[in-house]
């Protein structure tokens, strides 16, 4: 049985829901618990194993995109489904970008919900079955392939940015296939789970990379597409190499602990009031002290790397169409956008414009 949580300001659409025939005790589909703000169902959330969420979009203190952002973020529920009313359907795509399933208009139809019910139960049919694979693989990688210090190695270095990742990831892509020579499919799924957890483990050390870039860029192509062992191999490689390259971008001294907690500070930080003043007392060190030693190790003065960092989240911003370029200036500390205009067509050799329709 799935498990299924309504989520909506309504009372009277929830039980009207509810009192849907598809809830039968033959579907595999059952509501197990409500809630009447995205608040509300986070609390739940965390508090319960659920399937799938059916969210109302328009609801006071947490609305249903913001409750599909938390979700999405805190792994909370496989399946989000969003509910809208004809005025509501831009929102409902862009909640389809942050990761919904789907969205079903309001009122809801039985024949709809149903028909949306049974692609649910295939997804999360195939999503098992997956993991259990996943899990088999593991095992079999954990035993044969990778010891524990393999693993803490290369995470080591992905740490750091160092091009040896490249190295020793490229050994482990080779005994995969040289051992699975006469199963590709297992041999794919091997790789992809290792560059996966490869790839989140070094997003949750270094959680300022989602700032800056989107993470689906860092894949080539998706491996199940590649019909050569050269072409797993390569697209493997150009991950961690995009990877590394962001890493590297934006740490521009690892091997000094101050200028590397500062550096990690403003990218952290960046959406915030950032000056020397703010850093030289986060980092307990005169603002002289730490401008003269930030200069020498780095080769940029502060300003320099914070207005390089606060471009390269421009970048990203400038991505989502529903931010205004005033509103990204204000966001970064501009309070003048032609200023912060020209600082953007320095830095990345377009307007704001041109790079937004680019």
């Amino acid at each position: 049985m799935y498990k299924v949580m309504i989520v909506d300001d309504v009372e009277i659409f929830r039980r009207d829901l509810k009192r849907l025939k598809i809830w039968n005790d033959n579907s595999v589909f059952q509501i197990v618990q409500e809630a009447a703000d995205g608040i509300e169902a986070l609390k739940k959330l965390e508090e319960n194993s659920i399937d799938v969420v059916i969210t109302d979009i328009k609801m006071p203190r947490m609305d249903g995109i913001e409750l599909l952002s938390k979700i999405a973020e805190q792994k909370l529920c496989p399946v989000v489904v969003l509910l809208s009313d004809y005025t509501e359907y831009n929102f409902a795509r862009q909640g389809i970008l942050y990761g919904a399933f789907d969205y079903i208009g309001k009122p809801v139809e039985e024949k709809g919900l149903t028909e949306l019910l049974g692609r649910i139960e295939k997804h999360l049919s195939e999503k098992q079955q997956e993991e259990q694979n996943l899990l088999e693989l593991q095992e079999i990688v954990e035993e044969v392939f990778f010891t524990a210090s393999d693993v803490k190695q290369m995470m080591e270095l992905m740490y750091r940015g160092e091009g040896k990742a490249i190295e020793l990831l490229t050994e482990m892509v080779d005994t995969i296939g040289e051992t699975m020579q006469n199963d590709k499919s297992k041999a794919v799924l091997i790789v992809k789970n290792t560059l996966q957890e490869i790839v989140s483990e070094t997003l949750n050390y270094y959680n300022w990379i989602t700032l800056y870039i989107d993470t689906n860029t860092l894949y080539k192509r998706n491996l199940a597409n590649c019909k050569e062992w050269s072409e797993i191999k390569e697209a493997t490689l150009v991950t961690i190499e995009n990877l590394l390259r962001v890493i590297n971008q934006f740490l521009l001294c690892q091997n000094n602990a101050l200028i590397k907690r500062t550096c990690e500070y403003i990218l952290e930080n960046i959406d915030h009031k950032i000056s020397v003043t703010i850093l030289s007392k986060q980092m307990f060190i005169s603002k002289a002290h730490l401008s003269e030693m930030f200069k020498q190790k780095v080769g940029l003065t502060l300003l320099e790397y914070i207005t390089m960092v606060k471009m390269e989240r421009a970048k990203r911003l400038l991505a989502d169409e529903n931010n205004k370029v005033y509103e990204i200036a204000y966001r970064l500390g501009y309070q003048d956008t032609e200023y912060f205009n020209k600082l953007f067509k320095k830095h990345e050799g377009k307007s704001l414009t041109e790079y937004r329709q680019k």
